[in-house]
C-alpha cells in the first residue's frame, strides 16, 4: 500500500490518493493525455518537461515498459496520476512494470484517485499550475506552496532537454542530401524517420553559435524540432531562422518549431485552454482535402486571426475539432509547418509519408 497523497491545483481544487511509486513534492503544470496506450512514449516525450500528467484511460501499466519506444533517456514529465496502476504485466517483452520505470527515474506516480473529476475540471479551467505532496497534506498550507513555486511559462524548458554540441548521424547512404536539425527537445523517432531520407544529419542545440559552429556543416535544408515550453519567450534564434529562410534553404518545422516558424515571421501565438494531448487528433490538409488522424502534444498555437491577416502564409492544415492552426505554408519560400507529429509515436503515422515525403521533395527540387 502505497502512501496517502494530496493532489492540489493553483485554484484550490483537490484530491486526495496514493503513491504507487515515490514520494514527496513536486510542482508543475497540469495536463491531460486521453490516449489509451504508449505511455512509454508519452512519459519520455521531452515536450512533457515540467508537466505533470494525468492519463484519463483508467487503467495504466498493463504491458509494462519493455525500452523498445522510449522519445529520450529520461522521464520529463514532472508526475504521472492515473486512476489505477496494473499490478499485472501481461507482455512477454516487458523489462519493468511502469511502477518501476517511473521508480527508476525519480518519478512519483499517483493512482486511487478520480481522474475523471480532475480532468473535468482542467478541461473547463485549462492547464494550470498546481502540485503534488507526500509530505504536506493540509490542503490550505500546500497551496501557499504552489503558488511560491516557479510558473513553467516562464520558464525555458527547452535549455533543460538538449545537448551541447553539434551531433552528426548517419542516415540514407543513398541519398546525397544533408539535413541540420535544430534542437528544441527531438524525440528519437523524429530523428529515425528523418534518417530514412538523408545521408548525414547535423543535430545542433538551438542555442549555439550558429555563425561559428554550423561554418563548415554541408547542409540542404533545416528542420526545427518539437520540444518543451513558451514558444513566446524564445527570441535569440529569430534572426538565424531568417538568414536561412531569405537563402532559399527549405524549412520546415513540427510542434514547438512550427510555433516558432510563425512567431519569428509575425504570426500571433495564443494559449490554448487545455491543449491538446493524445494520438486521435484529426487534422484535414487544406490543398487535397483529406483528413488524417495525428498525434498531437501542445498547449500553444498560431493564431488563426493572425493568419488570415497575413499577406505572406496560407492555412495549409486544419485542427477538425476546434478549427485551430494545424499547419502553415509560406507563399512565396520554400517553409513549412505542422503543429501534429507526423512520426506519431504513439499513435497513428499516415500523415508522416505526407509531410515528410513532401518535405523532402521540396529539398530534392530546391538541390536538383
Amino acid at each position: 500500500m502505497g502512501s496517502k497523497a494530496l493532489v492540489m491545483l493553483e485554484s484550490g481544487f483537490y484530491l486526495y490518493g496514493e503513491t504507487f511509486c515515490g514520494s514527496g513534492e513536486c510542482f508543475g503544470e497540469f495536463v491531460f493525455n486521453t490516449a489509451m496506450t504508449g505511455y512509454e512514449e508519452i512519459v519520455t516525450d521531452p515536450s512533457y518537461r515540467g508537466q505533470i500528467l494525468t492519463f484519463t484511460y483508467p487503467l495504466i501499466g498493463n504491458y509494462g515498459v519493455t525500452f523498445n519506444n522510449l522519445q529520450s533517456n529520461s522521464i520529463h514529465s514532472e508526475a504521472v496520476i492515473i486512476r489505477e496502476n496494473s499490478a499485472i504485466i501481461s507482455n512477454h517483452a516487458a523489462k519493468m512494470s511502469f511502477a518501476d520505470f517511473l521508480t527508476s527515474h525519480g518519478k512519483m506516480g499517483i493512482h486511487k484517485l478520480d481522474t475523471r473529476a480532475l480532468t473535468t475540471r482542467l478541461r473547463k479551467f485549462g492547464a494550470i499550475k498546481g502540485g503534488i505532496s507526500t509530505d504536506e497534506l493540509d490542503p490550505e498550507k500546500f497551496l501557499q506552496k504552489i503558488t511560491e513555486a516557479p510558473d513553467i511559462s516562464d520558464s525555458n524548458l527547452y535549455e533543460e532537454v538538449i545537448g551541447n554540441e553539434v551531433l552528426t548521424f548517419e542516415g540514407n547512404t543513398a541519398s546525397a542530401l544533408n539535413l541540420l536539425i535544430v534542437d528544441f527537445g527531438i524525440k528519437r523517432s523524429i530523428l529515425e524517420n528523418l534518417r530514412k531520407y538523408y545521408n548525414h544529419i547535423y543535430l545542433v542545440p538551438f542555442d549555439i553559435n550558429f555563425d561559428v559552429n554550423i561554418a563548415n556543416l554541408d547542409f540542404d535544408a533545416v528542420f526545427l524540432s518539437n520540444g518543451p515550453g513558451d514558444p513566446r519567450i524564445v527570441h535569440s534564434f529569430d534572426k538565424y531562422l531568417h538568414d536561412f529562410a531569405y537563402n532559399n534553404f527549405p524549412i520546415i518545422g513540427i510542434c514547438f518549431g512550427h510555433q516558432l516558424i510563425g512567431k519569428a515571421f509575425g504570426l500571433k501565438i495564443d494559449k490554448l485552454i487545455f491543449g491538446h494531448h493524445s494520438g486521435n487528433h484529426p487534422v484535414k490538409n487544406i490543398e487535397t482535402g483529406k483528413v488524417f488522424i495525428t498525434s498531437q502534444n501542445h498547449n500553444y498555437a498560431i493564431s488563426h486571426q493572425s493568419l488570415i491577416e497575413s499577406v505572406d502564409w496560407n492555412l495549409n492544415w486544419l485542427h477538425l475539432y476546434d478549427n485551430t492552426v494545424s499547419g502553415i505554408k509560406h507563399k512565396t519560400l520554400p517553409i513549412s509547418s505542422v503543429q501534429f507529429h507526423p512520426e506519431a509515436s504513439p499513435g497513428p503515422n499516415d500523415a508522416s509519408l505526407v509531410v515528410f515525403d513532401d518535405f523532402f521533395k521540396i529539398v530534392k527540387e530546391s538541390n536538383a
